[in-house]
C-alpha cells in the first residue's frame, strides 16, 4: 500500500493518494487544489488514478477534482447527504475569494457501511456528519482518512452552513471506538492515531 499526501491550496488542505504497488492503480481522496502538482506526484509514484472519492464537498477539498476527472476520465463520489454542500460550493468559494471553482460531475454516491473494492484496497465508508451533513471517513486496514471530522488534537468546525456540533459529537464517539492503533490521516494538518487523540484531543476526552 502506498499512502502519500500533498498539501494543496491556500487552506493547506491534504490531498491523499492511496496506491497499489502491484497494479499501480490509485485512489485520490479530496483533491483540493493544484491539479498539476497532484498529477506530477502520481507520475513520480508511477501510479494511475482510477477513482476520486471525497470526504465532503467543501471547495478546498474539491478544487482540483474537475480537472483530474477530465484528464483521466475518473468517476467522482460523495455521500448522498453532501449534495447540499456540493450545490453551494461555488458561492461558498466566491465568498472565500476563490472565483474560478469548477465542479466535477458526480458519478457515484457513497453510503454508510459501503465497501469500495478497488484492486487490493477495501475501503469502508463511515458516515461521520457534523462538519457537513454528508461528511464521511474512509477506513482501509489500519488507516482512517478523516477529512475535516477529526484533526490532530482538534476537530472540524461546525459553524458553517448545515454544520452540526451535536452530529459531530456522535461521529467522534463512533471514531473513538475504532482500534487504538488506527492511523488517522486528516484533511488538514499532521497525521495522528486514535490512541493519541483519545489521550490528547480535548474534544474526545469527555465523550463516551
Amino acid at each position: 500500500m502506498i499512502i502519500e499526501s500533498i498539501v494543496t491550496g491556500p487552506f493547506q488542505e491534504n490531498t491523499w493518494i492511496l496506491g497499489d504497488s502491484n497494479t499501480h492503480h490509485a485512489l485520490i481522496i479530496d483533491p483540493g487544489d493544484n491539479a498539476l502538482t497532484i498529477v506530477k506526484k502520481l507520475e513520480a509514484l508511477h501510479l494511475i488514478p482510477v477513482f476520486i472519492i471525497n470526504t465532503h464537498a467543501h471547495p478546498d477539498h474539491i478544487g482540483a477534482a474537475a480537472e483530474l476527472q477530465r484528464r483521466f476520465d475518473l468517476p467522482f463520489a460523495i455521500h448522498t447527504a453532501d449534495v447540499i454542500t456540493y450545490n453551494s460550493a461555488i458561492p461558498t468559494a466566491q465568498f472565500l475569494g476563490v472565483m474560478n471553482l469548477e465542479l466535477p460531475q458526480i458519478t457515484n454516491y457513497l453510503h454508510d457501511g459501503q465497501v469500495l473494492e478497488i484492486n487490493s484496497h477495501h475501503v469502508q465508508v463511515l458516515h461521520t456528519p457534523g462538519h457537513t451533513p454528508g461528511s464521511v471517513s474512509f477506513l482501509t486496514g489500519k488507516h482512517l482518512f478523516s477529512g475535516d471530522t477529526l484533526f490532530k488534537e482538534s476537530v472540524g468546525r461546525t459553524d458553517l452552513p448545515n454544520g452540526s456540533y451535536k452530529s459531530l459529537q456522535k461521529s467522534l464517539v463512533r471514531l473513538k471506538q475504532l482500534p487504538a492503533d488506527i492511523q488517522v490521516h486528516p484533511g488538514h494538518g499532521e497525521s495522528t492515531t486514535i490512541a493519541a487523540e483519545i489521550q490528547n484531543n480535548p474534544f474526545l476526552k469527555d465523550l463516551s
